[in-house]
């Protein structure tokens, strides 16, 4: 077994009533570096700024976006590999930068200065020419990762790129997605940048004006850096009868992830980088069959993974997680007070993105509806400024059939760093 990461199940009960129907339960999975991030090198690279450079990015959004590569090519040295490929509405897409080891940087920022604003976005081509250069540089030995920018929408091959996110993840490649400007600054879809990052293992975030691009782009940088193991994948192979309804990352930040079933009752799902520092953490919705008392082991459950500048490949760290379920309700365990506060942020987040989704297809009276759940959930967990905001745009569009665009924008990212503050918590 490896000494990198540990795999720590805990239910929502340890013991739960035996029932003749069936019954809900919560699992938390906590996937963590046993080396603290402190005592470790930073992980060498195999990165691709897949930038956007269509005409709207003309003037101080393409200044910044040049200054912040520039600074990426700063902090990388000889033993990471970078790709520069940037984008319009032309195919192919142009490799401003091919994939090799980061050994003249002065030759670099000097190529990513000349770039310049032509055309329209048309994001699939540069994520396609950017998937073949991290394909051509990928090894266990680094950490893959493309960090894609846009500031607008893209025409007209959104399932193309979900296609491509698709083929990132079957590669072990995560997209960090970028989305400058918001409103009439930047009219990006949120919904397509959140499935790109979640289908291939990343993140997303809104980049709200210009001088912030900078931070973007080191932040991201570290992240993917401080990668303490890559291209995890979760399998949970329950007893029969047990149904997983969902599956959500709750740390470093909330996301709904895919899973997969594979064998007799085994769910698999894709991790991607497993950070120092915060690890991730997953939530995992059951229903459990009727159980008569007695002791039952409900799950076994594995991550395989591999360990960058190592040469270590398919490590696997298990856990198994064994419940009690009694006749007399008096014996119930208590709650897990942590466990059920993730739960709530969860649900505040779910209501909530699930109302902007059905005010962009139109359906202004179930989002107005799902808007005002939401802010009820939000003021209980003590997040009053946002219950506030997620009001406010409950009135708007229940007056005028409309969400504020950089609203929405914001929205849908704010949600997710609900459980921001679960980071390194101890359990009760």
């Amino acid at each position: 077994m490896s000494e990198e990461l540990s795999l720590v199940a805990t239910p929502h009960r340890t013991i739960l009533p035996a029932l003749p129907t069936p019954q809900q339960a919560y699992v938390l999975i906590e996937v963590l570096p046993l080396v603290p991030a402190p005592e470790v090198e930073a992980s060498p690279v195999n990165l691709c700024l897949v930038l956007d450079r269509s005409g709207s990015m003309a003037g101080a959004k393409l200044r910044a976006m040049k200054a912040a590569a520039k600074q990426v090519v700063d902090r990388l040295g000889p033993q990471d590999w970078l790709a520069v490929v940037v984008f319009d509405d032309a195919s192919p897409a142009d490799l401003v930068i091919s994939s090799g080891r980061m050994l003249d940087q002065e030759a670099a920022r000097r190529k990513i200065e000349a770039v310049e604003e032509r055309g329209g976005t048309h994001m699939a081509t540069g994520m396609r020419l950017g998937l073949e250069e991290l394909r051509r540089s990928h090894h266990p030995q680094l950490v893959s990762a493309m960090l894609l920018l846009t500031d607008g929408q893209t025409w007209e091959d959104a399932e193309d790129c979900r296609d491509l996110a698709r083929q990132c993840q079957d590669a072990g490649i995560p997209i960090h997605v970028l989305g400058l400007g918001v409103g009439e600054e930047g009219n990006w879809d949120p919904k397509l940048l959140e499935d790109l990052a979640q289908i291939s293992g990343g993140e997303w975030m809104p980049v709200e004006a210009p001088e912030q691009v900078s931070r973007a782009f080191e932040n991201t940088l570290s992240a993917i850096k401080g990668a303490a193991a890559t291209h995890a994948q979760l399998t949970m192979r329950f007893v029969q009868g047990v149904t997983t309804r969902a599956v959500w990352r709750v740390t470093p930040l909330i996301s709904r992830l895919d899973s997969h079933s594979g064998a007799m009752n085994d769910i698999q799902v894709f991790l991607g980088d497993i950070q120092h520092g915060t690890g991730q953490a997953i939530l995992v919705d059951l229903v459990l069959p009727s159980r008569a008392a007695g002791v039952y082991r409900l799950m076994q459950a594995d991550v395989i993974y591999n360990v960058p500048g190592s040469g270590l490949t398919d490590q696997k760290t298990a856990a198994d997680l064994v419940l009690s379920f009694v006749e007399d309700t008096t014996q119930v365990g208590p709650l897990n007070e942590r466990l059920m506060n993730l739960v709530e942020r969860v649900i505040a987040h779910k209501l909530q993105t699930q109302a902007l989704d059905e005010a962009a297809a139109g359906d202004a009276a179930r989002a107005t509806q799902r808007l005002r759940a939401a802010a009820t959930r939000l003021l209980e967990l003590g997040e009053v400024e946002m219950a506030q905001q997620t009001s406010q745009q409950a009135e708007q569009l229940e007056q005028t059939g409309q969400l504020d665009l950089a609203a929405s924008q914001k929205m849908r990212y704010a949600t997710k760093r609900l459980t921001e503050t679960d980071i390194h918590k101890d359990k009760p």
